[in-house]
């Protein structure tokens, strides 16, 4: 399979919106409208009429040309919320910690997932994961993952499939910011070499920042959630080869009568290691709550481009279960 020539457009904009998301996430919104304000007169009396010499002298011509660069900044920060959707926001946000869809939330859950990729050149992979969450002190947040690896590469005589524990993975995150209609929470990932074969694991320590935000859209009733992490090696094999891998996370996470939610996203990623060559893939996720807080869901994805770059893949289907605790 050909290689496609990796465009710098598609992860520019999604790299965008995050930055702007994080910037204007507690910012007020532009042109916020005032309940203060007074109603719409009815015609008045032809007697108190202003000449239209001077209405016309009164009038400024500048700010009706800068209006419409107004509107766009209006649109691209916090929209103002009434008391309503202020209402609306805080239930939803409790519905979304309970089901596990809010990456800011601080909340225990026990996560098992499986997920198939078909990779380039007719090979294939099965990653099984554990994830277990631990909060504490409630705005604090432990995150431990342990996969289990399997991998088929037909291209390989005598190594064509290897299976085991791949790396452990730990996230520390503090939630930074907390109100109903926007949330930021800030951390770190590292990365041990707990592999039982090299093949199913990088080898190497690994360290870096991660940053998660749940934004509310009151007229979609849904959050814009925004993920940004990144990763460099600072110890491990000499032999192995260097890590420093950026991921970039946009969804939109919606819900649906009593018991069903949605993702819908895209994730960015680049590999510094190979000359800044990058990657995208589209993945679709529809949930349900069985059972208090028990929880399905499946998520099938395509890669768009960069399929041969580290955690890509040409398609994937991934199911997973989860119970999220109210607290441990």
């Amino acid at each position: 399979m050909s290689e496609r020539p990796c465009g710098r457009s598609p992860g520019a904009v999604v790299l965008g919106v995050l930055l702007v998301l994080i910037w204007s996430g507690s910012g007020p919104a532009l042109g916020q409208i005032n309940p203060d304000d007074p109603a719409e007169q009815g015609p008045s009396d032809p007697t108190e009429e202003i000449p239209a010499s001077e209405s016309e002298a009164e009038e400024p011509a500048s700010p009706s040309e800068k209006e419409p660069k107004r509107r766009v900044f209006k649109r691209i920060g916090p929209q103002p919320m009434t008391p309503e959707q202020r209402e609306e926001a805080e239930r939803l946000r409790k519905v979304a910690a309970r089901y596990g869809t809010d990456p800011t939330a601080i909340v225990g859950r026990i996560q098992l997932t499986s997920q198939y990729l078909d990779l380039t050149q007719g090979a294939n992979a099965t990653v099984s994961t554990v994830r277990v969450d631990l909060p504490f002190r409630n705005d604090f947040l432990l995150r431990m993952d342990m996969p289990f690896l399997r991998t088929n590469d037909p291209n390989n005589p005598g190594m064509s499939g290897h299976r085991g524990v791949s790396d452990l993975a730990v996230t520390a995150g503090w939630r930074a910011y907390n109100t109903p209609e926007y949330a930021l929470l800030i951390g770190a990932v590292s990365t041990f070499p707990t592999a039982a074969q090299d093949s199913l694991g990088f080898g190497k320590y690994t360290v870096g920042p991660a940053i998660a935000t749940a934004r509310f859209l009151p007229r979609l009733e849904s959050f814009l959630i925004g993920l940004l992490s990144y990763q460099t090696s600072v110890g491990g094999d000499p032999s192995r080869k260097d890590v420093s891998l950026f991921n970039v996370t946009a969804q939109v996470n919606s819900f649906w009568g009593q018991r069903w939610w949605t993702i819908v996203q895209s994730v960015w990623q680049v590999d510094f290691e190979r000359s800044g060559k990058s990657s995208m893939v589209m993945e679709f996720e529809g949930g349900r709550n069985l059972i208090g807080r028990f929880g399905a869901y499946i998520r099938p994805g395509v890669g768009i481009y960069g399929r041969d770059v580290t955690g890509a893949y040409i398609w994937n289907i991934e199911v997973g279960v989860r119970y999220m605790f109210a607290s441990f």
